[in-house]
């Protein structure tokens, strides 16, 4: 028989044991409102992302093919184009194949590349003023008015930082846009972009590059009303790799002799054709150079020209440019505006000491 003694100090066990047990159950369950706790509580502060591109790139992939088996990819991005075709001949003319972009390529999964091929090519001399004769990696047919990928590399497209577009700039060093004071005299902060092409797509064989303005230099006596002196410089935070889809165009020399009747402008519409509402590609528009002034003036900053095509081409900033008899090519004048069908450039010419001036105090010297 148990004594009542030894009935009571097992109980007294047990009852020890049951709070030990609660006791832990209760830290426990602290500990896990406390991690809930940590875990839901969001910080207050915020950051804001800054987007420098108009173009959305595309997460979802798109299957094509007969059987539905392959997928849309950039042409960099299939081993099968890679291997097996060195320049891409793109024709805007024909109606698409597939319902990839015109400038993806139908590919079967196991050909897609993990990392896209690097086709980046370092400029073989400092020389400016050099077209890339049909273009780098791919030519273009078919379309109007319409250049290849890096057929003139030193168009620059000009953004603010709310990623809209604001016109075309040129690209004179390698950290030194020109363009015209209309353009960024009412923007503050602005992004210039080189290596670009299509300004709708990201889909171009190699990335463009955006370096950010760190200053806008406006001549002094520009005139809104006249349009007199409408010249301006952005120099850049830090200056752009040497490649060969991005160089800068040459200044005129002194002694430096150029075709005038074979000029043309370079750059972008600065309102996409309602026919082409999908594309915006840099164009080449040739240009016949009026012998008078544009201005009673005798002293006018500006040149008069029309354009050598009945489509509507208005085109803020875009560079005027002829080439020696070496085809090296120089700016003589960048967009100004356009008034009953005559384009009134301003004289870059004329510019040449005020450019050099400007530049000095930055250590940058053309």
């Amino acid at each position: 028989m148990t004594s009542p003694t030894g009935k009571f100090g097992s109980l007294l066990l047990l009852f020890a044991l049951i709070l030990l047990i609660s006791v832990i159950s209760g830290n426990d369950e602290i500990a896990f409102f406390q991690k809930i706790s940590t875990t839901t509580t969001r910080p207050t502060t915020t950051t804001t992302a800054t987007t420098t591109t108009t173009k959305q790139p595309v997460t979802q992939e798109k299957k094509c093919g007969l059987f539905n088996d392959k997928i849309c990819v950039k042409r960099t991005e299939c081993a099968e184009t890679v291997r097996n075709v060195r320049k891409v001949i793109i024709d805007l003319g024909e109606p698409p194949k597939s319902i990839c972009h015109y400038l993806e390529t139908c590919c079967l999964p196991k050909d897609k590349l993990k990392v896209s091929i690097n086709r980046e090519h370092t400029a073989g001399s400092n020389q400016c003023g050099v077209t890339n004769v049909d273009g780098l990696y791919m030519t273009v047919k078919g379309g109007s008015l319409v250049t290849s990928f890096g057929e003139y590399p030193w168009v620059v497209a000009i953004f603010d930082v709310g990623a809209q577009f604001v016109c075309t700039g040129t690209l004179i060093a390698y950290n030194v846009v020109l363009t015209t004071a209309s353009c960024v005299a009412a923007e503050q902060q602005l992004i210039a972009r080189a290596g670009e092409w299509d300004l709708m797509t990201e889909n171009e064989p190699v990335a463009h590059v955006n370096i950010s303005v760190k200053k806008s230099i406006v001549h002094e006596k520009f005139n809104w009303e006249s349009m007199e002196y409408n010249i301006a410089l952005l120099i850049l935070e830090s200056a752009f790799d040497h490649l060969q889809y991005i160089t800068p165009i040459c200044l005129l020399g002194i002694d430096t002799e150029v075709f005038y009747e074979k000029c043309f402008i370079t750059g972008w519409r600065s309102t996409r054709p309602l026919n082409q509402p999908s594309r915006n590609i840099v164009v080449k528009v040739e240009i016949a150079i009026d012998s008078g002034s544009c201005s009673l003036n005798s002293i006018s900053t500006e040149i008069c020209a029309t354009a050598n095509t009945n489509l509507p081409i208005y085109a803020k900033g875009a560079p005027l440019i002829c080439p020696t008899d070496s085809s090296i090519y120089h700016i003589i004048g960048a967009w100004s505006t356009r008034t009953n069908g005559a384009i009134q450039f301003s004289d870059v010419r004329q510019f040449g000491p005020w450019i050099r001036e400007k530049l000095e105090p930055d250590g940058i010297f053309i």
